[in-house]
């Protein structure tokens, strides 16, 4: 029996029950069901044959034997089927391989015959008779040379005519283009003339203007006046004389107008984003963008203000 087998293997390698069940994840309970013969005690025949296939390949024995074993002792009616089917099969196999070969035969006396009648009645065909050669047609000495002395005759007539058209052209440009230029020099001089004449009197006209223009004297400021105009958005604080008179977010694209009697102090998040006029005159840039800088402009003090 199979489980005999599988015991006295295991047995032969000194190995218990617990040591199978580590080794394959097999159940004891259904190991000792297997080499008893008790496969009832087991899930079904496809496991029962899983279980022998690993138990015989733990213990290196032939798994294919094993189960065959199995399904003679166990299925006798299963093996019969598939030796009835192996069998029908070769037989199947050996009746195409005889039919093959008879096909191949027939084939090949086919082949032969058909050579053989073609060797017999085949004749020696006979020669074609070549074709008569065709002679180039032949050119005299005579016609050679008045075709030569024609192309000559029309080359030189050519080379004439290229000759005047190059005369021609250079003529034309030579006195051409002396009479433009003669034509033209009058006019220039007197539009150069001309021309030194308006600048002159516009010259005049100008000085007359700045001469009866009196001078413009520059603006005095009585008190502190700073504006600004913001690109981007950014806190403020201002304070005038002291005191706080703005403080928040200003956003892009606002201008804003303080003024200080005598003191004006001014204090930016984002100074690269103010830009600053003190008393009319244009400070630029507050600072860099993203600094913090604090600027103060008095009355008393030149526009480039303290820090």
């Amino acid at each position: 029996m199979i489980g005999d087998t599988l015991r006295e293997a295991r047995e032969r390698q000194n190995l218990s029950i617990k040591d199978i069940e580590k080794g394959t994840s097999i159940r004891a309970l259904y190991i000792e069901a297997i080499e008893k013969g008790e496969f009832d005690k087991l899930p079904g025949n496809a496991y029962t044959k899983g279980f022998i296939r690993n138990y015989a390949n733990f213990l290196k024995l032939d798994a294919d034997a094993c189960v065959r074993q199995y399904n003679e002792e166990n299925n006798p009616e299963e093996v019969a089927a598939k030796e009835a089917a192996k069998r029908a099969e070769e037989a199947a196999e050996a009746q195409q391989q005889a039919a093959y070969e008879k096909r191949e035969a027939e084939k090949s006396r086919s082949r032969s015959g058909l050579f053989g009648s073609s060797h017999r009645s085949e004749s020696p065909k006979p020669e074609r008779a070549a074709a008569p050669r065709q002679e180039a047609p032949r050119v005299s000495v005579s016609d050679f040379e008045s075709r030569v002395e024609s192309s000559h005759h029309r080359q030189t007539l050519l080379m004439g005519i290229i000759a005047v058209l190059v005369i021609a052209a250079g003529a034309y440009f030579l006195f051409g283009s002396d009479d433009e230029t003669a034509s033209k020099q009058p006019q220039t001089k007197v539009t150069t003339q001309a021309k030194k004449t308006t600048s002159s009197s516009s010259s005049q006209q100008q000085q007359q203007q700045a001469a009866a223009k009196p001078a413009e004297e520059k603006k005095q400021y009585t008190d502190v006046q700073v504006s600004a105009k913001f690109s981007e958005r950014c806190w403020v604080s201002v304070k005038a004389d002291g005191k706080t008179i703005f403080e928040g977010t200003i956003d892009e694209g606002t201008s804003k107008d303080w003024k200080a009697e005598k003191e004006l102090k001014i204090t930016a998040g984002n100074a690269g984003a103010v830009t600053l006029t003190y008393n009319g005159e244009d400070k630029g840039v507050l600072g860099g963008e993203g600094e913090v800088v604090e600027k103060t402009y008095a009355l008393s003090e030149n526009a480039n203000g303290t820090n």
